[in-house]
């Protein structure tokens, strides 16, 4: 059994058999037989040996060829010679349509009518008629049309190609204490690898000696080198610039974040946006009525033009059998059917230059039509880390004091509220002895700091240790402060306390720590809002006063609080219904049920998520925001140079056909009709390759 799929945006021909009977030559041979390039990948003494020299330039030098030809037989029409300049025309026709007549054969044969069979009946024609001047030079041009248009989409492969080839071929590893350079797939899991200043790292890995700056910007697009330290992940393809460090692999050869990108964006580039199939549909009927048409020209209208008028008297049968060719020509929907796969390979790529993955042009197409935003709160909008946001001090010792003393207690403990105290604290809590720790997990910390009996934790605990000892102004004062912790609260903290223990116990601060805000937070819904996307929502299953305190903070206007995940897909739908097409960004791991509701899920983060990048739609490589106005500026650019390549398409044509038909339009101006019109919008498209 063979099964062979063909990915047209990045060249490549993947092939699946049966290993009792191997297909692999006579399959490209088939593939060159019908006048493509064709060579293999990987190198396999079975297959086709190398191509040569000319199966590379085969193109170039028939176009050549022609065009030289074509010179010739002008000039000897110039001289008289009308015979010799029909040779020279007509051996200009067999030269440039080399590739076209095979291309022709193997669509009839496959019962398919495409551009080169419209081609093929148009050259022909003219010379039928005699017109040998205009054949030749309607399938030079053609011919070399289709020389530039392989050499214009070849830039967004290489794109793709440079990427690939950002793995080092070879690794250092070391081995019995000595480092030895092996191939990549040589190296084994978890084995160590040795990467020096100026050298890119060849898999991925943890840094376990050693620091340096990486230039990461082949996997996140950020341009700015990231500083790396031992238990930081380094990815493939990653320029180590400064210092020398020992890698441990987590990843084979072809399991690395690179290789990963690699294959989901040469299938994004495989995939068809739904403008992209309905062109390709359109395509599909289009040829066989253009050929109705044309035959219908050529002889229904002199038939009508001379009713009763036998048919070997129609003089005038030349003139609309040239205008039926014409229209042949200009039919050709070159131009059409290239208007959409070159924006969306050309936006792909540039999205991946960016750090933003795309997995599909689908979800560009969607992007330009996208009226709503939904955020996830923790990890999205936020850091996903609580930070001291306040600290209220209710005894003798300042804010400052009182954070120090409950950090040298939370030093001890791994609770994230308790690292947060401990980071803030830090400074002052290294002068701090601590002694006779206790901890109740969930709750607080007990212990003797410089002598003094403290306990720090939730307010609930903490008045729990207090109470047996509170005298009744104590008693005053608890309430007081139990007051100002529930107006932390509602003011969206969550609240810790400290007190002094023992005979004379006693309340000395309350420490309030928040989510904090990613600093690009705020700039990006902002730049969102202002390229038009109308509604910004945030969902959480946080409480009403910390959701407020953080759609404000980040700029969001809408916020739904408490929700569950069920209940952030329902909230999904229900935006959906609202205002159409709707695109929610969160962490790439929780919440998946609702970036699975929404048209577009993106995923943030993703260069250390291997979930997220499996799962995601859309993926943003860098832990930020910053490249989210970017993908959706993106999306609308790209369909807007679709709307602009298939107007173009069809104008043109629809005006040279109405010349055609009135017989004022030549085969020159179909040919630019045609394919100068492709040519023209394969570099609108490639336009898109430089969008920022």
């Amino acid at each position: 059994m063979l099964f062979a799929d063909v990915n047209f945006a990045t060249g490549v021909m993947l092939l699946e058999y049966d290993t009792g009977a191997d297909p692999r030559a006579q399959a490209i041979a088939a593939v060159a037989g019908a006048g493509h390039g064709v060579e293999p990948l990987v190198a396999d003494d079975v297959l086709i040996a190398e191509p040569t020299w000319w199966v590379r330039h085969r193109a170039e030098v028939t176009v050549a060829a022609s065009g030289a030809l074509i010179a010739i037989g002008w000039l000897l029409g110039w001289l008289g010679a009308e015979l010799a300049a029909t040779v020279a025309f007509g051996l200009a026709i067999m030269a440039g349509g080399a590739i076209t007549w095979r291309r022709a054969a193997v669509s009839l044969a496959a019962r398919t009518l495409d551009m080169n069979v419209l081609m093929t009946i148009a050259v022909s024609g003219a010379a039928a008629i005699g017109e040998w001047g205009e054949g030749a030079t309607v399938i030079f041009l053609f011919a070399l049309g289709g020389v530039l248009e392989s050499r214009s989409v070849a830039r967004t492969r290489r794109s793709i190609r440079e990427l690939m080839a950002l793995a080092p071929e070879r690794a250092r590893v070391l081995r019995a204490g000595a480092e030895r350079e092996v191939a990549p797939e040589e190296v084994s899991l978890g084995e160590v690898i040795v990467v020096r200043p100026g050298e890119r790292v060849p898999l991925d890995g943890v840094i376990t000696v050693g620091a340096s700056a990486f230039d990461e910007s082949p996997i996140t697009g950020e341009s700015v080198p990231a500083d790396r330290a031992e238990g930081d992940r380094v990815f493939a393809g990653s320029l180590n610039t400064t210092g020398r460090v020992e890698v441990r692999t987590t990843a084979g050869a072809g399991e690395t974040t690179l290789a990963r990108i690699v294959d989901l964006v040469e299938a994004a580039q495989a995939s068809r946006a739904p403008v992209q199939r309905f062109v390709d549909r359109f395509s599909r009927w289009y040829t066989p009525v253009v050929i109705a048409g044309a035959l219908a020209l050529a002889f229904g209208a002199p038939a009508l033009g001379q009713a009763g008028a036998p048919w070997p008297g129609f003089e005038a049968l030349p003139d609309w059998i040239y205008r039926a060719l014409v229209l042949l020509v200009v039919s050709c929907p070159c131009a059409l059917v290239v208007s959409t796969p070159v924006a969306i390979v050309s936006a792909i790529t540039r999205a991946t230059r960016d750090g933003v993955l795309v997995k599909g042009g689908a979800f560009l197409e969607l992007a330009g039509q996208t009226h709503a935003v939904v955020f996830d709160k923790t990890g999205t909008l936020t850091e996903g880390r609580p930070a001291v946001a306040e600290v209220v001090p209710l005894a003798e010792q300042t804010a400052e004091e009182a954070l120090w003393l409950a950090a040298a207690l939370e030093a001890h403990s791994t609770h994230p509220l308790a690292r947060a105290v401990a980071a803030a604290g830090a400074e002052g809590a290294a002068d701090i002895t601590v002694d006779a720790l206790v901890e109740t997990p969930g709750r607080g910390v007990e212990g003797v700091a410089d002598g003094v009996p403290l306990v720090v934790g939730n307010v609930a605990f903490v008045t729990e240790r207090t109470a047996a000892a509170a005298a009744s102004a104590a008693a005053s004062a608890t309430g007081e402060a139990l007051e100002r912790a529930a107006a932390l609260e509602d003011a969206g903290l969550t609240v810790l306390a400290l007190a002094r223990t023992g005979p004379d116990a006693a309340l000395l601060a309350l420490i309030g720590l928040a989510d904090t805000i990613r600093p690009d937070a705020g700039s990006t819904t902002g730049a969102l809002r202002a390229s038009g996307i109308e509604h910004l929502v945030m969902l959480t299953g946080d409480n009403e006063h910390a959701a407020a305190r953080v759609a404000a903070a980040a700029g969001v206007p809408e916020y739904r609080a408490r929700l569950l995940p069920d209940g952030k897909t329902v909230a999904v739908a229900e935006l959906r219904e609202q205002h159409g097409v709707v695109a929610m960004v969160g962490d790439g791991i929780n919440d998946a049920p609702a970036l699975a509701a929404a048209d577009i899920g993106i995923a943030m983060g993703a260069a250390g998520s291997d979930t997220a990048i499996e799962t995601a739609d859309v993926a943003l490589m860098r832990d930020d925001l910053a490249a989210l106005p970017g993908f959706f500026a993106l999306g609308r650019a790209t369909m807007t140079n679709i709307r602009q390549n298939i107007a173009l398409s069809l104008g043109v044509k629809a005006l040279v056909l109405a010349l055609a038909v009135t017989g004022h339009a030549t085969l020159w101006m179909a040919v630019f009709a045609d394919t100068g019109v492709a040519l023209i919008v394969i570099a609108n498209g490639l336009r898109l390759l430089r969008t920022r």
